[in-house]
């Protein structure tokens, strides 16, 4: 079972406006929900991102979040968004997305665009089997109504994570995912669909410990690339450090053309991964 034609069309970023040109309403459908069922932090990310840009009407060159506190299930979330300093080029603001008056996050981001003819990538995506010679990640279980009927998840490099036992080999650090989203095929990728698919990163800590672990993001950071269309997204995952019970870790997502559209980084409380599909966890826990 993959996302249905109606999921995929479906923008689960849809906001609704306000009488306030600067204050919206977010009702998130449950498919952006995890098996614990709280909305997913990149989808807040996502959210807020699309919230800065309508308000702005400049593209998001970079923006970060802060959780503060999960939203479990799908009620209405308002998002407010403040315009710091709106430059010649650039715009920097800053949102919040709350529930019966309980802040979720905050995020800031600097937003814009100039003209430049000179640019590069000097990275490179990992030399993975395409999408279609991949096996699906089994971690989001499907028919359940959260974000595992939403997207499309292939393993590309390293193990599924039921493979890894609680004393298992460590590995380099490496993971890679082949991710499909609800949007139509060789679709343009927006800032939210990166916000949401980098969030996966925190999947590549099982691989670098050799141990069923996951994480719970304290703070999420997305910079966006590249423009391109793309049927799939490559998330390449780097874990650089686990200490002190916290992970840091960061991500490129690439298109199938070999585009760059942007990169993530964050830093998660490190989680036996069942405690985290079994129930939502205190951020500050």
């Amino acid at each position: 079972m993959t996302a249905t034609s109606e999921q995929r069309s479906a923008d689960p970023f849809r906001l609704e406006a306000t009488s306030n040109e600067r204050r919206f309403t977010w009702t998130p459908p449950g498919v952006v929900l995890t098996p614990a069922g709280t909305v997913q932090g990149g989808a807040g990310l996502g959210a807020a991102s699309e919230a800065m840009e309508r308000v702005t009407g400049r593209p998001t060159i970079w923006a970060t979040a802060q959780y503060l506190s999960f939203a479990a299930g799908t009620a209405p979330i308002d998002i407010e968004v403040t315009v710091e300093v709106a430059g010649h080029n650039t715009a920097q603001a800053r949102c919040t997305l709350a529930r019966d008056g309980r802040e979720i996050l905050t995020a800031h981001a600097a937003l814009g665009r100039r003209d430049l003819e000179l640019d590069g990538v000097w990275c490179t995506p990992p030399d993975v089997p395409g999408p279609d010679d991949c096996d699906r990640y089994r971690f989001f279980e499907r028919g359940h109504g959260h974000l595992g009927d939403l997207v499309d998840i292939r393993l590309a490099l390293g193990r599924q994570l039921d493979e890894i036992g609680e004393d298992g080999e460590r590995g380099d650090g490496s993971f890679a995912l082949w991710v499909r989203s609800w949007s139509e095929e060789n679709h343009l990728v927006t800032t939210p669909e990166l916000a949401f698919l980098g969030d996966l990163m925190p999947l590549g800590y099982a691989e670098a410990m050799g141990r069923p672990f996951a994480g719970n993001s304290l703070d999420n950071t997305v910079r966006v690339g590249g423009a391109a269309r793309t049927d799939w997204v490559l998330l390449s995952i780097h874990v650089q450090q686990i200490v002190n019970g916290f992970g840091y870790g960061r991500a490129e997502l690439w298109a199938q053309s070999g585009t760059l559209l942007g990169e993530v980084s964050q830093s998660s409380i490190m989680r036996v991964h069942r405690r985290i599909r079994d129930r939502p966890n205190d951020p500050a826990g």
